[in-house]
């Protein structure tokens, strides 16, 4: 299982290929506008990018499944 707690003050982007069950860190970022940008861009049909924070709280998602 991927680790979903971002470093300290950043937001750790998880990237899902919901086909092939899949998992892992798409990137870590500055901020969670970074963060949600990335996600928003790299998320689509069957690939899900969440986003979360340093606490390991969920924050944001993009794409479809």
């Amino acid at each position: 299982m991927t680790e979903l707690k971002a470093p300290a003050g950043k937001f750790r982007v998880i990237g899902v290929d919901t086909f092939a069950r899949e998992d892992w860190v798409d990137g870590d970022f500055d901020s969670r506008d970074e963060a949600v940008k990335h996600a928003k861009m790299r998320g689509g049909e069957m690939l899900k990018m969440h986003v979360y924070d340093d606490r390991g709280r969920h924050v944001s998602d993009a794409g479809k499944f």
